[in-house]
């Protein structure tokens, strides 16, 4: 489940927190924006609670639900200091992390940050390459066309050794960089027929890269509300509106289509979470035919 992030009390955020932990949701997410236009862009104009520090509160506060970034995006940070935030949160909350990562896409914030616009595929490889090397090694030895690493010590490490990374994106890029860089691959936005060619291409990639896609995991956010009738929802918060039983059939097209684990994002934006929650505990999981949808 996707955990508040627009400003909510931190006390009301322990709450859903805890509350997902204990009705049994397997993980909590956040998102990744520094800045977002303030008006007529392809994001509403709110402001985000920083993730890493958002996640740090909330592993403080539970005890086993595991927490991941959905996603970061890596041309805004430096790999070393990102690298060490994260294992420092997987050690301190016993190896609950998942880190989706990827290149970015909102063209105006990275202009802004003065990040890398036009060679963000070639930064976010070097930066997974990077961060990976600085887990394997206390000594670490990297040379890379941004980056480059020697004679440095690297703590600490992340509890089992590495933070699983799934990688973020729908083109045929983002698929190539999840198999031949990731523990995973983490899509958005999609219908079960994109997610369906999304399979195909990591497919595609695997057999191509000579990999076994045995243990990769394929996930996806999806953005779910309550409504009166079905109605499919447009733009950045593209999703589904619908009464339960055709919400519990939605949610099986896509575990259908290949998804292993589905990150639920309430809608409407913004839209009360112990209401959704209700709801969706009582009226949608039972109607599953698959597995119950880990979030």
């Amino acid at each position: 489940m996707h955990l508040p992030q627009t400003g909510a009390p931190p006390s009301e955020i322990v709450r859903i927190a805890r509350r997902a932990e204990e009705a049994g949701w397997d993980s909590l997410w956040v998102s990744d924006h520094a800045l977002v236009p303030a008006s007529g862009g392809e994001l509403p104009p709110v402001e985000l609670d920083d993730p890493v520090t958002l996640l740090v509160w909330v592993a403080a506060s539970t005890r086993s639900i595991r927490i991941g970034t959905s996603v970061l995006v890596l041309p805004y940070r430096h790999p070393v200091q990102l690298a060490k935030q994260l294992a420092t949160l997987d050690r301190l909350c016993g190896g609950r992390v998942v880190a989706g990562v990827a290149s970015g896409w909102l063209e105006a914030e990275f202009r802004a940050l003065g990040a890398p616009w036009e060679r963000r595929g070639e930064y976010t490889d070097e930066a997974i390459d990077l961060m990976r090397a600085l887990w394997a090694s206390e000594q670490p030895e990297f040379h890379g066309s941004f980056f480059s690493v020697s004679g440095m010590r690297f703590g600490p490490r992340p509890t089992g050794g590495r933070v699983p990374l799934w990688v973020g994106g729908t083109s045929r890029r983002a698929m190539r960089r999840a198999v031949e860089r990731g523990d995973g691959w983490h899509g958005s936005r999609l219908s079960p027929e994109g997610i369906a060619e999304r399979v195909r291409w990591l497919g595609d990639a695997a057999a191509g890269n000579g990999r076994s896609l045995a243990g990769f995991t394929i996930s996806t956010r999806v953005y779910v509300g309550f409504g009166e009738r079905y109605l499919e929802t447009g733009g950045y918060l593209q999703g589904v509106l619908a009464p339960p039983p055709e919400l519990a059939a939605h949610l099986d097209r896509l575990a259908a289509a290949g998804v292993e684990e589905l990150l639920v994002t309430p809608l409407p934006f913004g839209a009360e979470v112990d209401s959704f929650l209700d709801r969706f505990e009582r009226e949608v999981r039972p109607r599953l035919a698959s597995a119950p949808a880990k979030a």
